[in-house]
């Protein structure tokens, strides 16, 4: 017999709780999300801004400033980047792996469950290995 759908997910939330999986609304995932997307920004600016500077003068120790400055905006991007994608998908792979581990949970509970087997018949798709009653 299923339960509603609802005792399942208030079942759910329980376990979950229970399992002590911290929130990914957390201040130091949220702090370190948020810092990769102002890295990933404020690298493509300073990216941006080098390429007018470097063209702007024949001075080639000017240019070779705006160039560094072109390259670590473009670096500081890739970390930015790199920082954000890690810290969005943590707190929903987090969720995606315990969901599958209370999945599987209650696939292994109906499967060993005991099902009564009508009689002569074999249990569970095993053949009787006891002598069948006569």
């Amino acid at each position: 017999m299923t339960e509603p759908p609802d005792a399942r997910a208030e079942r759910f939330v329980r376990e979950i709780a229970e399992l002590k999986i911290p929130d990914p609304a957390a201040a130091r995932a949220t702090f370190w999300l948020r810092f990769g997307g102002v890295l990933m920004a404020a690298g493509l600016v300073f990216g941006a801004l080098a390429f007018p500077l470097a063209h702007a003068t024949d001075n080639s120790l000017a240019q070779g400033d705006a160039l560094a400055l072109g390259l670590g905006g473009i670096a500081a991007a890739v970390v930015g980047g790199a920082l954000f994608l890690r810290y969005s998908l943590t707190g929903f792979l987090r969720f995606w792996l315990a969901r599958q581990s209370y999945d599987l949970d209650r696939l292994g509970e109906r499967l060993t469950a005991p099902t009564p087997a009508p009689e002569g018949e074999p249990r569970n798709g095993l053949p009787r290995t006891d002598p069948a009653p006569r």
